[in-house]
C-alpha cells in the first residue's frame, strides 16, 4: 500500500490541482492532506478534490504535519509532496514512487528543474542538501526517524542524513516542468523574504549540526 501525505498551510490556490494529480496515479491508494492550521479554504478544497483531510487546530510546521499524516496510515510506502506545486503531473509522482515501490531504493527524492541546474548541483555536491519536498520512503525507515528530526523545515535534511548514516540506498529523479509558488508571492515581498530566510536558516542549522555530530 502506498499513501500520499501532503502537509498544507493556507494553500487554497494550489491544493486542489496537487491532490487531483496525485489521485490520478493508480499505485497511490490514499491521499492524505494534513491541514496545518490553515485559515483559508485549504481543507474544503482538498476534500472536494478527493483527499482525506486531517485538520490540525494550530500550525505545527511541515515536519510535524508530515508525521501526523504518516501516523494516520499503515501504508508500506509513504509519498510526500508540497501543497504549493505548479505543474505537478501524475508522471512526476510515478517516477518518484517507482524506485521505492520496486525495491531499488529505500528513499527516492524528486529534484525540481528550477534555477537552471542549481538544485541538482547542490544535491550532488552534498546529498544532505537534496531538500525536494517530493519524495518517497519506506515506511519502516520513516518510523525509525528520531523525534527531534520533525522540526519544521529541517525534516528533509534529517531524512537525508538518516538514510546516509545507515547506508540506505537513495535515488534521485528529475521532475521536469515542476515549480512551486514562491513565498514572496504568497506572503508579500518582505514577509515572504523573511520566511524564506528563516526556512534556509533551519535547513543550514540542521546540516551544520549533522556535520559536527560525526
Amino acid at each position: 500500500m502506498i499513501a500520499a501525505v501532503i502537509p498544507a498551510f493556507n494553500e487554497e490556490y494550489t491544493i486542489g490541482s496537487v491532490v487531483r494529480a496525485v489521485r490520478a496515479v493508480p499505485d497511490i491508494d490514499v491521499v492524505i492532506v494534513v491541514n496545518d492550521g490553515s485559515n483559508d479554504r485549504t481543507s474544503a478544497i482538498a476534500r472536494a478534490a478527493g483527499a482525506t483531510v486531517i485538520d490540525l487546530p494550530q500550525n505545527i510546521g511541515k515536519g510535524g504535519a508530515m508525521r501526523v499524516g504518516a501516523l494516520s496510515t499503515k501504508a508500506d510506502v509513504l509519498f510526500f509532496a508540497d501543497a504549493d506545486l505548479i505543474g505537478l503531473r501524475p508522471q512526476h509522482v510515478q517516477s518518484v514512487i517507482d524506485p521505492v515501490m520496486h525495491g531499488h531504493a529505500a528513499m527516492c527524492i524528486g529534484i525540481r528543474d528550477r534555477w537552471g541546474n542549481l538544485t541538482e548541483f547542490f544535491s550532488k555536491l552534498d546529498p544532505l542538501l537534496a531538500i525536494g519536498g517530493e519524495r518517497a520512503i519506506r515506511r519502516d525507515i520513516f518510523d525509525r526517524l528520531p523525534g527531534e528530526y520533525f522540526q519544521a523545515f529541517e525534516i528533509e535534511t534529517a531524512m537525508n542524513h538518516y538514510c546516509h548514516e545507515h547506508k540506505y540506498p537513495v535515488s534521485y529523479v528529475k521532475l521536469v516542468g515542476l515549480d512551486q509558488v514562491m513565498k514572496e508571492e504568497k506572503f508579500g515581498l518582505i514577509d515572504g523574504f523573511i520566511r524564506r530566510v528563516a526556512m534556509i536558516g533551519q535547513i543550514v542549522k540542521r546540516r551544520v549540526q549533522f556535520l559536527f555530530s560525526r
